[in-house]
């Protein structure tokens, strides 16, 4: 039977495809990535982690009935997936006495919270790091996220390893101290704890989070799983301009856009910035996978519902996905040397950050269209009290419309220098 018969049947047997919990997983043996396409345009599949040999799909009860039935080569996953154990990882309970301990022994500079509860019903932690962690500053804000696929592993530990490290060298490492009195920092070591439990890239309901978010190219979308709607509630609480969301399966900056194969509005710039992490990361920068160790998502491979467009086309917070590890879960001693590989990576990122200006109208609403030097249209953008977007390093224009009539022009350098004159005050 044709493929494209058959894929319209399948669809036809699953209406609500975004939906559909995710309970087979195989590995297409496709070294010339002849189904790739074809899969990925199907809504109750997910693709990840295309490589030489194929890539990894993971579908509905049914898949490989239709897999076979389409003569479509195939190995199952846990055939492919390595043997390390869970020996020496914290569970999620040692992981939140950790996350604890740090905000009880280091007040000054953490404030741990919760943004909501998984579906088992386990914490999802945010810690604030700052110089004055429960204090609104007027300053540029920045997330981390990470194993929102709960058998990706590498990033949890690895950001509780750089919130140590902060804590530890906060009084006697200007670098820190720079970052702490000129940012707010939002670290989130786990967005996928049920999964990391199970050792499964799902959450508990078999639905995969980072297929999960609404996408700019459908006209419907996904019902949003509690951790989604926590993290999608929590980004409308602030105004986050720069953030990462850490994985592991490959090693690899992958910027936006992931959902269309169109250059990102600020194309130039992300790359920039995914070339700053990479280029500080051994393992990235020699890539000879992935050349200068960065890729663009959809010319890797497309990817709907992710969290990275998401982030930018709705909340116009520019995001990367950094690949951290070639094992999903490594082995547990193997640890510090990922981290040796990531942590100038890991500061350097969040410094640029500080690459943009904003305006800050207490009380009011409006809108700010932003021109650089030479004219260049940079976008309209809604604002309700503070707005802050990163830029290229230059001069730029600001007209501020405020929605009670009064307007403002104002002229900004934009550069790389960490301070916290980065905003227009609007009396």
């Amino acid at each position: 039977m044709p493929i494209w018969i058959f894929f319209i049947s399948f669809l036809t047997l699953h209406l609500n495809a975004h939906n559909l919990p995710m309970e087979e997983e195989f590995f297409i043996l496709d070294p010339k990535h002849s189904y790739l396409e074809k899969l990925s345009q199907m809504p109750e599949m997910v693709i990840d982690h295309p490589d030489e040999y194929g890539f990894e799909l993971f579908g509905p009860k049914g898949t490989e009935q239709w897999l076979q039935e389409n003569e479509i080569p195939y190995s199952l996953l846990t055939e492919q997936e390595s043997t390390t154990s869970t020996r020496g990882y914290p569970n999620y309970q040692q992981m939140t006495e950790k996350l604890q301990k740090l905000a009880n022994d280091y007040p000054e500079i953490f404030h741990l919270f919760s943004i909501g509860q998984s579906v088992e019903g386990r914490e999802l932690w945010v810690m604030k790091v700052s110089n004055s962690p429960r204090e609104e500053r007027l300053l540029p804000e920045f997330k981390y996220i990470s194993s929102m696929h709960g058998d990706e592993i590498t990033g949890r530990d690895l950001m509780i390893m750089f919130l140590e490290e902060i804590a530890e060298n906060a009084k006697s490492d200007p670098r820190i101290q720079l970052l702490l009195e000129n940012t707010e920092i939002y670290i989130m070591p786990s967005m996928n704890p049920d999964g990391s439990e199970r050792r499964s890239r799902f959450n508990a309901n078999r639905i995969d989070l980072n297929r999960n978010f609404p996408d700019f190219t459908r006209r419907s979308h996904p019902t949003a799983q509690p951790e989604t709607q926590a993290v999608m509630n929590f980004q409308s609480q602030r105004r986050f301009a720069l953030s990462a969301n850490f994985h592991s399966g490959a090693v690899v900056v992958n910027y936006p856009w992931d959902t269309v194969y169109e250059k990102h509005p600020l194309d130039e710039l992300i790359r920039h910035f995914s070339l700053e992490y990479a280029q500080l990361n051994p393992a990235m920068r020699n890539s000879t996978r992935f050349p200068l160790g960065v890729v663009n998502g959809a010319q890797w491979y497309v990817l709907k519902g992710g969290m990275q467009d998401w982030s930018y086309h709705w909340h116009q917070d520019l995001q990367v996905t950094v690949e951290l590890s070639n094992p999903k879960w490594p082995a547990f001693e193997t640890l510090p040397e990922y981290y040796r590989d990531n942590r100038n990576s890991l500061y350097r990122y969040l410094e640029l950050v500080h690459q943009g200006y904003g305006v800050y109208a207490k009380g009011k609403k409006g809108t700010v269209r932003i021109h650089g030097q030479q004219g260049e249209d940079y976008g309209e953008y809604s604002f309700d009290q503070q707005f802050y977007k990163v830029l290229p390093i230059g001069h730029y224009h600001f007209h501020v419309q405020l929605a009670a009539g009064e307007s403002y022009q104002f002229a900004a350098q934009v550069t790389d220098e960490i301070n916290s004159d980065k905003f227009y005050v609007i009396p």
